[in-house]
């Protein structure tokens, strides 16, 4: 089923790379401004989820100027594959919106584990 306010959400958060150096990573998050301002409260989650990358060492979100710096293992990981790996957690996001939206009001811990659980299966892939 067409999910319209996922497809604008995925074409307005496109996600470009302002700097790669082997180990680090930033990441422009364009029309960040945009984001409604209850997605702030969800930021330790969405580290931890960009961490289940294998080689992820660090995950850093700085609100006001729209970016993500990202520290990796470049023994494990690449900068190609990171950049990848944002674009999964979006699509899995966006495509997952139901039920992240009926998940509201349940314990935090059971709503990560059940998100976490669909990012995992997905990584696996």
């Amino acid at each position: 089923m067409f999910n319209f306010k996922a497809s604008i959400l995925s074409m307005l958060f496109k996600f470009e790379v302002v700097s790669d150096i082997p180990g680090r990573l930033r990441i422009k998050v364009n029309n960040y401004k945009k984001i409604p301002k209850d997605a702030v409260n969800f930021q330790s989650q969405a580290m931890e989820a960009v961490k289940r990358l294998d080689g992820v060492k660090t995950v850093k979100f700085n609100f006001v100027i729209g970016t993500v710096l990202i520290e990796y293992d470049t023994d494990k990981v690449d900068s190609k594959t990171v950049v990848n790996w944002l674009n999964t957690i979006k699509k899995l996001a966006l495509d997952n919106m139901n039920l992240i939206n009926s998940l509201e009001g349940k314990d935090e811990e059971e709503v990560i584990d059940i998100l976490f659980n669909i990012l995992d299966t997905n990584a696996s892939k």
